[in-house]
């Protein structure tokens, strides 16, 4: 039975899945996924009131609107294992996404000016881990914010399983001074046998380009 108060939220949910829909057709089950996800959304408050059962339907649920819930909760600390391990749970959300949508969305945000610090750690080791290198992002990263930028040299850093022409093309363009002339903000470059150091004045680009 649907009551009064829920009707609305359930035909809100319905309507955008028509819009989704492939021939018109459509699955009981993700109306259903779609109505839990906003009483997810519209009630946590935290990674410590979520459950594990809650956290694993976000991460395997391929629902896009979970992604502002997913970089609100990239900013909460814990210390405690139960803290890690849903928060490890709960970023797997992109390892079930196509490999071009979770890049879409990861990449977007490290261009956010509102990317925060705790969010660039989280989303360069989903990057890496998940090998989501894309080389046209990193060229809009390297012409972004000094964060962005530094995104941008953590993805130099990976090894992709495979390199297209195009790859090898635009990485070539960085040989030399290619790469440091995109930083104004850099006053020392130490370059040894096997890597390279970018600094700033306030050490906030310290990072080693393997």
């Amino acid at each position: 039975m649907i009551t009064a108060i829920g009707t609305p939220v359930l035909l809100n949910e319905i309507k955008h899945i028509q819009a989704e829909a492939v021939g018109g057709d459509i699955d009981g089950s993700v109306i259903k996924n779609k109505v839990k996800a906003g009483l997810i959304i519209e009630r946590y408050t935290g990674m410590y009131t979520m459950d594990n059962a809650t956290a694993e339907f976000i991460a395997t649920s391929r629902l896009t609107e979970f992604v502002p819930l997913l970089f609100k909760a990239m900013n909460e600390t814990g210390e405690d294992q139960v803290f890690k391990d849903r928060q490890a749970t709960l970023f797997r959300y992109f390892d079930f996404l196509d490999k071009d949508q979770a890049i879409a969305i990861l990449y977007v945000q490290l261009l956010s000016d509102d990317l925060t610090g705790a969010q660039f750690k989280i989303i360069s080791k989903a990057i890496s881990g998940s090998n989501l290198i894309d080389y046209d992002q990193v060229a809009k990263l390297l012409a972004g914010s000094l964060l962005a930028k530094k995104a941008a040299l953590k993805v130099l850093t990976l090894d992709k399983d495979w390199y297209s022409a195009q790859d090898i093309a635009y990485l070539q363009t960085l040989k030399g001074e290619g790469l440091v002339q995109l930083f104004p903000e850099v006053v020392i470059v130490k370059e040894l046998k096997d890597f390279i150091t970018f600094s700033t004045s306030k050490n906030e680009l310290d990072m080693e380009l393997q």
